[in-house]
């Protein structure tokens, strides 16, 4: 079965479990603060790509490839490319997991994209921001690892999420902007970045982490919507996705709120993709 029909059934089926997707729009956000080269540490983070209606290219949000065929990213990312290609501004849209997000050698080609069909950006606190960005084909990478539901509560009853700079790890990676200090400077290579945050509070939909130079800290901004926060075993060193970069304080000094990865909310909208999506890798029967 060729991709384009695999992918219908996909969508056809999400549909049926799952509501209609929103329409709200929400301007994706940019920027890795305080960061530093990732070069090939992440190699399954990538850029959420676009070609313009004028030819050229633009790095919109970040993302995670979480199975061959699927890239995690936020949900105001995707309602995002709905309102973009409804006013035809842009031609097409691809994922780059090389460490330059506008290498045109290596981009990915994507079918279609979902957004949790619970996506509402207002004034309730779970706005759903997650989505997803099919891939016509599927990759040679190594997804990242999924939390299992409660994964973060569980390390919080066990004591390992407190706060201080030895206390609880997590690496941020994303293709925005940077910002050096001093005097406040910021930058668009569109270039893969990594920085560690301090864990602040863990909330029902959010983690909520500092990105506070003076206690040695960086953290997200424009342009890194939608890629990842990874809970760092301290023992194996091993990354778990945790969280979904989603926004924080508009300087992209102080805090930055992930949405949550381990809860049912978004759990529960990814099974039936990842199921039907491990179906297309199977062989063929004889």
């Amino acid at each position: 079965m060729k991709p384009s029909n695999k992918i219908q059934k996909m969508k056809v089926t999400v549909i049926i479990t799952l509501m209609a997707l929103s329409l709200i729009i929400v301007l994706p956000a940019r920027a890795i603060t305080w960061g530093e080269a990732d070069e090939s540490q992440h190699p399954n983070v990538g850029a959420m790509v676009v070609r313009w209606s004028d030819g050229t290219l633009g790095q919109v949000c970040s993302g995670t490839l979480i199975q061959p065929y699927i890239f995690l990213t936020a949900g105001h990312c995707t309602d995002y490319l709905e309102y973009v290609i409804g006013s035809d501004q842009i031609a097409a849209i691809y994922v780059n997991f090389d460490e330059d997000a506008l290498n045109e050698s290596t981009l990915l080609d994507v079918e279609t994209f979902i957004t949790h069909p619970d996506y509402n950006w207002g004034p309730q606190s779970n706005p759903h921001d997650v989505g997803v960005l099919i891939l016509t084909n599927p990759t040679g990478i190594t997804p990242a690892t999924l939390p299992e539901e409660g994964f973060l509560d569980k390390l919080r009853a066990e004591g390992k999420l407190r706060k201080g700079k030895e206390e609880a790890d997590f690496t941020v990676v994303g293709y925005g902007s940077t910002l050096s200090w001093p005097p406040p400077e910021i930058t668009y290579e569109n270039k893969r970045r990594y920085a560690f945050s301090e864990y602040q509070a863990l909330l029902k939909s959010w983690l909520r982490m500092s990105q506070n130079q003076r206690t040695g800290n960086g953290g997200t901004g424009y342009g890194d919507s939608g890629g990842p926060a990874f809970w760092i075993d301290p023992v194996t060193g091993a990354e778990i996705l945790v969280g979904i970069t989603s926004w924080g304080d508009a300087p992209c000094v102080a805090a930055g709120f992930n949405y949550r990865v381990d809860t049912a909310d978004t759990l529960v909208f990814l099974s039936p993709i990842l199921a039907l999506a491990d179906e297309w890798l199977k062989p063929p029967e004889p």
